[in-house]
C-alpha cells in the first residue's frame, strides 16, 4: 500500500516542508501537498470491496462466504505497492504496476488436460496486459501440480487459488474477489482463447466505452468448426425479452467481458444457485438497465465433446421457472406459463438429443 503523508499537525508534508500562513507548504511541495490531499482513503476507494465477516459460537471472526477456510493462493503472490512518500512515487504510477487491463478468470475442478490446454492459449496471445487467475474447486489432484507438470507456474501472470469445493458461483466469486484487472474476461476451463482475443476485446472496450461485453464464438466439433453468430440489442430490456423466450440463449457466457467493479456492484454470482448460474447473472444485469454490447467477432474457441451438454435437464428447468418467476414480470397474464413452457421444450429437446448420443 502506498504511504502518502498529507499535511498533518504544523501543516507539515513527509517529513521536511516549509509552510505559509495558513498552515499549507510553499514551492515544488505545494504541488505535492495537493494531490495528497485529494487522495481518497483506501476505504472510501471505489476498488476497496471490505469483506462480510461472521463469527462462530465462541465469538471468533470467520471469513465470508459458506466455508470457514481461506482459499490458498498457490502462484505468485499480490505484489505489494510500496510505502514510500508522495514525492517518491505518484499514486497512479504505482497502481498502474498493479492494475492489469484483464482480468482472466478460470474456475475448473477436474479437467487437468483441458485446462492446460486453455492457459495456453491465453498465455500465446497477442495481448500481454492481463493475470490469469486460476480457482481450484476442490480439484482431486490439485491444478498447481498440473501446471507445475506442464511448465506453467513459472509464468508470473499466472495466480492459482485452491478452495475446498464449494461450486461454481462460489469459485467464480473467489476469483472475482482476488482479481485486480480493470475488466474481467470469464473463461470456461475446457475452452480455448483466440491468439487476438484480448487485443480485439481491448480494442473493443477501449473504443465503445462498454462495460459488459459478449462475442460470437467458435464451435468445435470432431474436426469440423462453424462461427456461431449471436444477436445485438439496442437495449437491455430488448434481451433480458429474448433471454427469456429464445429456445437458443443469444449469449455465451464463456468470453465475457465485465467491468469489475460493475460486477461486484451487481453482487457477483448467486451462490444459492447450483445451476444456470451464468443465465441468472446476466439476468440480473438486464434487470437493472446494464447495457449487453456485442462483439461481432469469435473470440472462444468452444469444444463439443461428451459431457459438454448436460444431463441435470430437471434441475435446469426448475432453475429456469425460478428465474422466469423473478425476471419476467408479465403484464399479460399467463405470459409466464407460457415462457416456462418453451424453456420446457428446449430442455426435453436437449435432452433427446444427449439420449440419441449426438
Amino acid at each position: 500500500m502506498v504511504a502518502f503523508h498529507g499535511g498533518g499537525e504544523g501543516g507539515r508534508v513527509g517529513s521536511s516542508c516549509q509552510v505559509g500562513r495558513q498552515g499549507r507548504p510553499l514551492g515544488g511541495a505545494r504541488a505535492i501537498w495537493w494531490a495528497s490531499r485529494r487522495l481518497p482513503s483506501v476505504t472510501n476507494h471505489p476498488a476497496y470491496s471490505p469483506p462480510s465477516l461472521r463469527h462462530d459460537s465462541a465469538g471468533n471472526t470467520l471469513s465470508s462466504g459458506q466455508d470457514t477456510k481461506p482459499p490458498m493462493i498457490d502462484g505468485p503472490t499480490v505484489p505489494a505497492m510500496p510505502a514510500v512518500d508522495a514525492a517518491t512515487l505518484p499514486l497512479m504510477r504505482a497502481v498502474e504496476q498493479v492494475t492489469p487491463a484483464f482480468s482472466v478468470c478460470i474456475a475448473v475442478r477436474d479437467r487437468p488436460e483441458l485446462l492446460v490446454k486453455s492457459i495456453r492459449s491465453v498465455l500465446a496471445g497477442t495481448f500481454s496486459d492481463f493475470e490469469l487467475i486460476v480457482v481450484d474447486d476442490g480439484s482431486a489432484v490439485a491444478v498447481r501440480d498440473g501446471l507445475a507438470a506442464a511448465g506453467l507456474l513459472s509464468d508470473r501472470r499466472i495466480r492459482v487459488v485452491r478452495q475446498d469445493p464449494t461450486g461454481i458461483s462460489a469459485a467464480r466469486n473467489t476469483a472475482l474477489r482476488v482479481a485486480r484487472g480493470r475488466v474481467v474476461t470469464v473463461l470456461d476451463s475446457d475452452d480455448e482463447l483466440a491468439p487476438d482475443g484480448l487485443a480485439r476485446l481491448h480494442e473493443f472496450v477501449t473504443r465503445t466505452g462498454a462495460r459488459w461485453v459478449y462475442t460470437d464464438y467458435e464451435e468445435i466439433v470432431g474436426d469440423s468448426a462453424k462461427v456461431i453468430r449471436l444477436p445485438s440489442y439496442p437495449d437491455a430490456r430488448r434481451m433480458l425479452r429474448s433471454v427469456l423466450t429464445r429456445p437458443r440463449l443469444p449469449f455465451k457466457h464463456s468470453g465475457m467481458t465485465i467491468d469489475r467493479l460493475l460486477l461486484k456492484e451487481l453482487g457477483g454470482y448467486d451462490e444459492q444457485m447450483s445451476i444456470k448460474v451464468d443465465v441468472e447473472l446476466v439476468l440480473r444485469a438486464l434487470s437493472n438497465g446494464v447495457h449487453l454490447q456485442r462483439l461481432d467477432e469469435p473470440i472462444v474457441r468452444f469444444h463439443r465433446h461428451s459431457g459438454s451438454i448436460s444431463r441435470r435437464r430437471v434441475a435446469g428447468l426448475l432453475a429456469w421457472r425460478k428465474m422466469i418467476k423473478k425476471y419476467s414480470r408479465p403484464r399479460i397474464p399467463g405470459l409466464a406459463l407460457c415462457i416456462v413452457t418453451v424453456r420446457a421444450v428446449s430442455e426435453i429437446g436437449k435432452w433427446a438429443v444427449t439420449a440419441a448420443g449426438r
